[in-house]
C-alpha cells in the first residue's frame, strides 16, 4: 500500500515535502485510490473504506478550545485555558511531536532541569524549547511523552505536536495541541522519517497473507479477608512469573504491590488460552496459603484498588486503526457487564486507546477491567478480542468518533450504548472466522443483550473451581 501525502499547502509545509519521497499534492489522483492518505491541515472530506490518517472533523474539533478541553477531560487529560496558563509554574515544560502513536522527540524549556545532551531547534517556533537526547529519559520526560501520545489519540487525531507542562506536584498540564503543526527543519525532519517509517509498515503489511493474532493476558485481582480489607498479593507472591503482584503508585508516587496477576502462557487458540489462565490460577490457590482469602475481580472492587484486564497481542502490527477498532468493537459493549463499581477506575485507568508497548514487539491493550469473573466471560472477551485482531480491517463502525458516545462510556451509561451492540455484532457475525468461535460468543452475546452485571464482590474461585470450591468432576474450561 503506497502513502499519499494530501494537503493545501499550508505555511512552512516546505520544509516537509523537501524531505519527503512520498507522493504528494493538492489533489489525489485517481491511480492512487488504493492509497493510505495522510491529511496535513487540508480540508478533504475523507472517503469510506479508505486508511486514512487525521480526519477532517477532527482537525476541526482539535482547532477549538472549548472542545477539545471538554473531549480531553473526559479522558482524565488536563488542558490549561488561556486564563489559567499565565498563574501555572512549572517545573518542566516539554514540546513533543507525536506521529502514529509514537512520540518522535523530546523538547525542554531551557529553564528547567536537563537530563542527557541537547540539541537546539534549528529557526525554532519555540526558540526556548531545546532538543534533549537522553538514552535515558527522566522519569517526567517519559510521562509527558504517554501523555502527549494519549492526547492525539483522544482528540481522533493520527499526529499533532503538543506541549505539556509537569506542575511541582507533579501532576501534568496540556498547554497546547497542534494538529496542523507550524514546522521547524528539525521537526519537518522527524515527520519525515515517521511518514517514510510508515510507508515501510504499510509495504510489509498484507492483510491476507497475515499470520493470525497470539494473544496473551495479565488479568488481576484481589485478596479481601473476612473482615473486608484488602490483603497484598506480595504477602505470597513475587513480582515476576507466571503468577505474581503488580503494583499501584501513590500519589507520593510510592509504589505498593497489592494487586494479584496471572501471566499465563500465550496462544493463538481461545481454549487453550482458557486452560492455561486456569492452570495460573490452580498455581496461585498453592502459594496463597490461607484459603479464607477471597478472591475479587472486576474494575474496582474495593475502592482505590483500579484491577486491569489487559490482554497482550503479538504477530500483528499496532496502529491507531487496531486500537479504535478495539475501542468500539470490545471495550464499548463491555460496559453493558459493569457492576456499579466497575466504572470508578475510569478515566485514570480504563480510558480509550490505553496501550503499552512490549519487549517482545507485541503490545498490551490495557482498556478492560479484570474479566477473570467467570470462565464464560473470560472466554466471551478474549475469543472477542482474537476475532478483532484478526480481522479489524474489516469492522468500519466509530461511533466512539462522536462526544456523546465517549460519554456514555466513560459513565457507564448502559441505555446509551445497548442499542448499538446489534450492529456492532452484526459485524462481527459476518467476519470470516466467527463460525468457528460462535459458542464462546454467543453466551456473551446474549448477557450483553441483558445488561447483566457481573458481581465484583463475588468469590471468582466458584465459577473456576478453585480451592475450596474444588470438585474433580467439574471442569471450568469446559462449562
Amino acid at each position: 500500500m503506497r502513502v499519499y501525502l494530501l494537503h493545501s499547502n499550508e505555511p512552512t509545509l516546505h520544509l516537509l515535502l523537501e524531505r519527503i519521497h512520498l507522493p504528494h499534492g493538492t489533489q489525489l489522483p485517481a491511480q492512487h485510490a488504493q492509497s493510505c492518505i495522510i491529511h496535513w491541515g487540508c480540508f478533504h472530506a475523507a472517503k469510506a473504506g479508505r486508511l486514512s490518517f487525521q480526519p477532517v472533523k477532527c482537525m476541526l474539533r482539535a482547532a477549538s478550545p472549548r472542545k477539545s478541553a471538554e473531549l480531553l477531560k473526559l479522558h482524565g487529560i488536563h488542558l490549561a485555558s488561556e486564563s489559567e496558563k499565565p498563574s501555572l509554574r512549572f517545573s518542566y515544560e516539554y514540546l513533543i511531536p507525536v506521529f502514529h502513536l509514537q512520540a518522535l522527540a523530546l523538547f525542554q524549556k531551557s529553564q528547567t532541569v536537563f537530563f542527557g545532551s541537547k540539541r537546539p531547534l534549528q529557526k525554532a517556533e519555540e526558540p526556548d524549547f531545546t532538543e534533549v537526547l537522553a538514552e535515558t529519559p527522566s522519569y517526567h520526560a517519559v510521562r509527558a511523552k504517554r501523555e502527549a501520545v494519549k492526547a492525539i489519540y483522544a482528540l481522533g487525531l493520527d499526529y499533532g505536536v503538543v506541549k505539556v507542562g509537569v506542575l511541582p506536584n507533579g501532576e501534568l498540564v496540556v498547554l497546547e495541541v497542534n494538529a496542523v503543526p507550524k514546522l521547524t527543519d528539525r521537526l519537518a525532519e522527524l515527520f519525515a522519517e515517521a511518514m517514510h517509517q510508515l510507508e515501510q509498515e504499510l509495504a510489509h503489511d498484507d492483510p491476507e497473507s497475515r499470520q493470525e493474532a497470539m494473544l496473551g493476558a495479565d488479568p488481576e485481582f484481589l485478596l479481601r479477608n473476612e473482615r473486608g480489607k484488602v490483603v497484598f498479593a506480595s504477602n505470597y507472591m513475587e513480582k515476576e512469573g507466571p503468577i505474581g503482584c503488580d503494583a499501584i503508585v501513590l500519589p507520593s508516587f510510592r509504589k505498593i504491590y497489592p494487586l494479584a496477576e496471572l501471566r499465563p502462557e500465550p496462544s493463538k487458540d481461545i481454549k487453550q488460552m482458557i486452560i492455561n489462565l486456569h492452570r495460573t490460577m490452580q498455581m496461585a490457590s498453592r502459594r496463597i496459603t490461607d484459603g479464607s482469602l477471597e478472591w475479587i475481580a472486576g474494575g474496582m472492587p474495593v475502592r482505590g484498588f483500579p484491577l486491569g484486564g489487559h490482554i497482550h497481542f503479538s504477530g500483528i502490527p499496532l496502529s491507531g486503526e487496531l486500537l479504535r477498532v478495539l475501542d468500539n468493537y470490545l471495550a464499548l459493549p463491555l460496559v453493558l457487564l459493569e457492576d456499579a463499581t466497575t466504572g470508578n477506575r475510569k478515566p485514570q485507568y480504563g480510558f480509550l486507546g490505553d496501550f503499552r508497548r512490549q519487549r517482545h514487539g507485541g503490545f498490551e491493550y490495557r482498556v478492560l477491567p479484570s474479566w477473570m469473573i467467570s470462565p464464560s466471560i473470560a472466554r466471551g472477551v478474549l475469543t472477542m478480542a482474537k476475532l478483532i485482531a484478526d480481522h479489524y480491517r474489516h469492522l468500519p463502525a466509530r461511533p466512539l468518533d462522536e462526544q456523546d458516545m465517549q460519554e456514555a462510556y466513560y459513565a457507564g451509561d448502559k441505555k446509551a450504548i445497548r442499542p448499538l451492540v446489534p450492529s456492532l455484532w452484526g459485524d462481527l457475525v459476518r467476519l470470516r472466522d466467527f463460525r468457528q468461535y460462535e459458542p464462546y460468543l454467543i453466551p456473551l452475546k446474549n448477557r450483553l443483550l441483558r445488561m447483566e452485571s457481573w458481581n465484583e464482590q463475588e468469590d471468582i474461585r466458584r465459577n473456576w473451581k478453585i480451592g475450596p470450591f474444588h470438585r474433580k468432576e467439574e471442569s471450568p474450561v469446559n462449562s
